[in-house]
């Protein structure tokens, strides 16, 4: 059995290892016949990139794609491209796996204000590759320690396309943590194909965060670079994002879904503050403040997309742009809002507390027979005194007459006696005497001295004086 199992793994090896060696055969060769371009499209359409791509262009640029395609091969350990290099290819990774660095916020702060060059970084990153490393993550502790690692990309995975779009220089390094394949595209086939769908998505993105009120003011240029920075994370419905008293490492963008913040009154009792929708921002408070978590974030939907920020990040940001008094000011008007809600949700919570009715389950059935006679000690003369009559005569809606509102105090006497029967036959026979004593109590006031139909008959409401008492 085990030996099966191996040989088909070893059959799909080698099936997929004859597919890449096809496929870059073909994109090294280029000039795709159709018989080729449908192999390219069978074998690739799964992947991440194809598939997107499939769902949003029409077919014609969709088959320009696999047209245009080229192949650059990159070993392990080696940089795709590096921070600071002009931008002029778009990567989607055939097979391997690369890491996306970042300059750490203190770099970025001496690069942009010229007391570091981008060239004595490189040139302090050639001299520590000329060490002995025994795996790849101390390779980038040693060799990259300007630089913080961002996300990991594989097969299906893209990148390069910032560049591109806005015409400027690399905001990252791409590292290879294996040998890696990629199929490219150059600058020209990437402006005629998918230019207009990545720079629509790209001021959509700049939109967004530009709205967010900690963020407004800082230039396109520099937002983008923030936006590089940023970590997608989708958690799952009811999941917990952070908790009271946990370290403040990051703030969170909400591009889609519900995030709900709540609050810990005491051991058993909590607190919702707010219900967070697309386009707000939380977690801010604390890093401003420099404390722990106060409060508990919750995913609230299915699909939610979280944008997440580290907390140097954030803060670098703000004071290369002069944003931190202006930011204080929103963080503790926000954290006074959150306050008086809580102040106010802790009231109405106790209030409901003290005042909440007590309520009794009934129990079995001679419960609901003392209840059903409790009802009948409502003395029609009473109902009488306060209502005036209603006739045939003056009533125009008909309706029908509740059972437990037409009984006589001197008829109570018959229904202790149903008390020595079953349980099960005692609400029949109440409803059997009420039905009698209605019978009795037909020229009442509540009857018409003309009807001589049964107890269930249906009489008008009285709309005639309601109609008179409106006018006056």
């Amino acid at each position: 059995m085990l030996k099966s199992i191996r040989r088909k793994l070893q059959a799909i090896t080698e099936y997929e290892n004859e597919n890449y060696e096809i496929t870059i055969e073909l994109l090294l060769r280029g000039e795709l016949t159709k018989t080729e371009l449908e192999f390219m499209m069978k074998n690739f359409g799964n992947l991440k990139f194809f598939e997107e791509q499939k769902a949003k262009l029409p077919l014609y640029l969709y088959t320009q794609i696999y047209k245009n395609l080229n192949y650059e091969n990159v070993k392990a350990y080696e940089s795709v491209f590096n921070y600071g290099d002009m931008g002029s290819t778009y990567y989607i990774i055939l097979k391997g796996e690369v890491v996306v660095l970042l300059p750490k916020p203190q770099v970025q702060e001496d690069l942009f204000n010229h007391r570091l060059t981008v060239d004595q970084m490189r040139q302090r990153i050639e001299n520590e590759k000329k060490k002995q490393f025994s795996d790849f993550n101390e390779f980038l502790t040693i060799a990259y320690s300007d630089f913080i690692k961002v996300r990991t990309l594989k097969a299906g995975d893209t990148f390069g396309e910032l560049a591109l779009i806005t015409k400027s220089k690399r905001t990252a390094t791409i590292i290879c943590s294996v040998d890696c394949h990629f199929m490219t595209l150059q600058k020209n086939a990437f402006d005629r194909i998918l230019y207009e769908h990545h720079n629509s998505i790209h001021k959509q993105q700049l939109a967004f965060f530009d709205n967010i009120p900690y963020l407004h003011g800082i230039p396109d240029q520099h937002l983008t670079q923030l936006m590089h920075q940023m970590i997608e994370i989708q958690p799952k419905l009811n999941s917990t994002i952070y908790k009271e008293n946990e370290e403040s490492h990051s703030v969170y963008f909400i591009m889609t879904g519900e995030v709900e913040l709540s609050y810990q009154i005491n051991n058993r009792q909590r607190i919702v503050i707010s219900l967070m929708t697309k386009g707000a921002i939380f977690g801010e408070n604390e890093i401003l403040k420099g404390v722990k978590r106060t409060q508990k974030a919750t995913c609230k939907s299915n699909e939610t997309i979280l944008m997440t920020l580290s907390a140097q990040q954030f803060l670098s940001t703000l004071e290369n742009h002069n944003l931190t008094t202006d930011c204080s000011k929103k963080s503790e008007q926000k954290a006074e809002r959150h306050s008086k809600q809580i102040l106010l949700r802790r009231k109405a919570t106790e209030s409901l507390l003290t005042c909440r009715p007590t309520t009794k389950t009934i129990l079995n059935l001679d419960s609901e027979i003392t209840r059903f006679h409790s009802t009948r000690q409502i003395s029609l003369s009473n109902r009488i005194s306060h209502h005036p009559p209603i006739t045939s005569t003056n009533c125009l809606i008909p309706i029908e007459i509740p059972n437990y509102i037409k009984l006589m105090p001197q008829y109570q006497r018959q229904t202790h006696s149903i008390f020595k029967l079953s349980n099960s036959n005692r609400l029949k026979n109440l409803l059997k005497t009420e039905r009698s004593e209605l019978t009795q109590l037909k020229g009442s006031s509540y009857y018409s001295t003309t009807s001589q139909q049964s107890p269930k008959h249906c009489i008008n409401i009285h709309v005639e004086r309601l109609r008179k008492s409106r006018q006056r």
